[in-house]
């Protein structure tokens, strides 16, 4: 899921619940510009990589606005709201990208079509307003737009009840747009503004609702060079009150019809086909996407975009969704073509102390200064992680009420800990990850279990307990060669295990290692900064990368470990009411100062924050040559993980990078 940071980066970094269906995963939607408001749909489109959007102001006429919202993977907010001073309308305007130009049109109060050009990456001129002169008469509710052979292809609607109209035109030099003709479209009728979208260099696909009571969708081409129309087909069980949209999403054959429903059905429908065919299926968006008006949609990447709208509230939404299922996102990407590809030739989402999106107990000496803050580090369960995409698990197991639970604290027994927190049940999860792979045979998932206390929690007996509860059957056992020789098309629909400086005899748990070298099957590379503070924390990552230039052994796997995270020292003193009696004084003392400092930041919020760093650090690194095909990360090891680290390693993938 692989953006800026308010509100979009939010959608990313974020594990906002999501729902999927025809291989689209949508994010819940989020408020964009909270102090913004409309009464009519908005437009948001990418330009050189960084985001617009515009609406007018409530109001039977208002004035257009537009913002840049930020490049895609900023770190700060930069939010630049303007609005055009001495302009209204009563329609909403319309966003479009054309021989290296930005504009953004609106229909003005005597129904002329007018516009301004961007003037940078990130602004428009707002000053000089420009005006195409029509001849053929005025528009009227909305417009829309396509890029057709270097032309632009305006629609709209005429100023009476039912005629829709189009406008072809083609800049200058300046990039101003000449007077042309507003022509009539011939075969169809609404009491809407039409949708378009280029289907080729020559054709050109409409859409609109029916003429009064008809709210059925219709589709029809138009050839731009011959002027040849083909006959209207209604889109399969469409149908809507509103304008129905039509984009591009994926590659540029795949189109997306998206509509409002009709009559008082305000949720809204979608239908994806990958040609120009029809599509006969629709899929409804659960009952928190409902608006009014149309639907705006902007691609940020091949497999990312961004659905826009206008809320009952009149407030404007966005949802993050991608054309890929995280749940299968390992087979969709390496198999069967890359099957011969190993783990160390791909890179992997991963979660740090994956079972602590919940707190079940406490422990430790000062067990009353343990709570959520200081101690959860993920949002996501590990069944909603594994549905995310995420495949490493990083996890600590120990024994509470005579149960096994995963398990967070300062030291690797609980009762030598100041303080430390019981997450998810180990066999619920376990539960979990066999039917997640039973349903999901192409995907790969590596557990590694590390901190034990054999006081307190047996190794033999918690290995034992793990096979017994997820089944030899789905668990790998390679038959020699290590790491290097096991193969995706061998891991698929298996779970590796492996426990820190441990071998079971029987090789269905296998060691892993933290070293410079190692015999272990797999032995991670990594460096744990440990600290709250960015500019040391992206620095040793840095130099960790700049160590491993020469390349790494044949069973090490590069993780990188990125948890801007409370420091050890201070963990079990972050976020406390310091009310509990049996907290020692000098403690309570150090646990104030300590959030006065550090201003109450948790575990999760601090690894919000960093998060939002590591596509910006790890591209840098890339173009820098500092990360090479010698040492480039194998598992992106996180906090809050979800589906916006699993976008992040897809893009990667994708890569030179890992191209055997």
């Amino acid at each position: 899921m692989k953006f800026f940071q308010r509100p979009l980066l939010f959608i990313l970094l974020l594990p906002f619940g999501y729902v999927s269906a025809q291989s689209l995963t949508f994010t819940t939607p989020q408020i964009l510009l909270p102090d913004a408001g409309t009464d009519k749909a908005i437009d948001i489109t990418n330009y050189k990589g960084g985001f617009f959007v515009t609406w007018k102001e409530p109001g039977a006429s208002g004035r257009p606005y537009a913002a840049y919202l930020g490049r895609n993977y900023d770190t700060v907010v930069s939010h630049a709201t303007r609005p055009l001073q001495d302009q209204r309308t009563a329609f909403p305007p319309v966003l479009r990208v054309l021989k290296d130009r930005i504009y953004l049109f609106w229909i003005g109060e005597k129904g002329d079509l007018r516009y301004v050009m961007g003037n940078s990456d990130t602004s428009f001129d707002l000053e000089n307003i420009h005006q195409i002169d029509l001849s053929g008469g005025r528009l009227s509710l909305g417009i829309t737009s396509a890029t057709i052979g270097g032309r632009l292809l305006l629609t709209s609607h005429a100023a009476d009840k039912q005629h829709l109209v189009y406008i072809l035109v083609e800049p200058g030099a300046d990039g101003l747009f000449p007077s042309t003709e507003c022509k009539t479209i011939p075969i169809g009728t609404s009491t809407d503004y039409p949708f378009v979208v280029s289907l080729n260099d020559s054709l050109a696909r409409f859409s609109w609702r029916g003429y009064n009571k008809d709210q059925v969708v219709y589709c029809t081409d138009l050839n731009i060079h011959t002027g040849v129309w083909k006959t209207p087909q209604p889109l399969t069980q469409a149908r809507s009150r509103v304008a129905p949209a039509i984009y591009h999403i994926g590659n540029a054959s795949r189109l997306f019809y998206i509509w409002r429903g009709p009559d008082n059905d305000k949720r809204i429908y979608y239908s994806t086909f990958r040609d120009s065919t029809l599509p006969k299926r629709q899929t409804t968006l659960p009952v928190y996407f409902n608006t009014n008006l149309p639907v705006s949609i902007c691609i940020v990447d091949d497999n990312n975009f961004i659905l826009a709208f206008t809320g009952d509230d009149r407030k404007m939404y966005l949802s993050y969704f991608s054309n890929y299922n995280p749940a299968t996102w390992m087979r969709d990407q390496f198999l069967p073509t890359k099957g011969d590809y190993t783990l160390r030739d791909i890179v992997l989402p991963g979660a740090h102390d994956a079972g602590m999106s919940v707190l079940n107990g406490t422990g430790g000496s000062q067990s009353g200064t343990i709570n959520e803050c200081n101690t959860l580090t993920q949002k996501l369960n590990i069944s909603s992680q594994l549905n995310a995409g995420i495949r490493m698990f990083d996890l600590r197991v120990g024994t509470f009420e005579d149960q096994l639970y995963t398990k967070h604290c300062s030291s690797d027994c609980m009762s030598d800990a100041i303080g430390g927190g019981y997450g998810e049940k180990l066999f619920a999860l376990l539960d979990a990850i066999r039917a997640f792979l039973q349903k999901n045979k192409g995907e790969v998932v590596l557990l590694t279990f590390s901190h034990f206390c054999e006081r307190e929690t047996p190794v033999a007996t918690l290995a034992g307990a793990i096979i017994g509860r997820l089944g030899k059957d789905i668990i790998y056992q390679h038959k020699g060669g290590g790491l290097a020789a096991a193969t995706l098309k061998q891991l698929a629909g298996k779970v590796i295990i492996t426990f820190e400086h441990y071998n079971r005899p029987d090789g269905l748990i296998d060691s892993c290692t933290i070293g410079d070298r190692s015999s272990a099957f797999i032995n991670f590379r990594r460096e744990y900064a440990a600290t709250n503070e960015t500019a040391k924390f992206l620095s040793r990552q840095e130099t960790f990368f700049h160590d491993l230039s020469d390349g790494v052994g044949s069973n090490d796997l590069i993780r990188l470990d990125w948890q801007l995270t409370q420091s050890s020292d201070e963990a079990a003193m972050i976020c406390n009411d310091f009310q509990d009696e049996k907290t020692n004084p000098l403690l309570s003392g150090a646990m104030l100062l300590t959030n006065v400092i550090r201003k109450h930041k948790s575990i999760v919020d601090l690894s919000i924050d960093g998060n939002k760093y590591l596509p910006v650090k790890l591209n840098e690194w890339i173009g820098n040559g500092i990360v090479s095909r010698k040492n480039k990360p194998n598992i992106l090891y996180v906090d809050a993980a979800g589906e916006w680290i699993t976008d992040y390693c897809i893009d990667l993938n994708k890569t030179a990078l890992y191209k055997k």
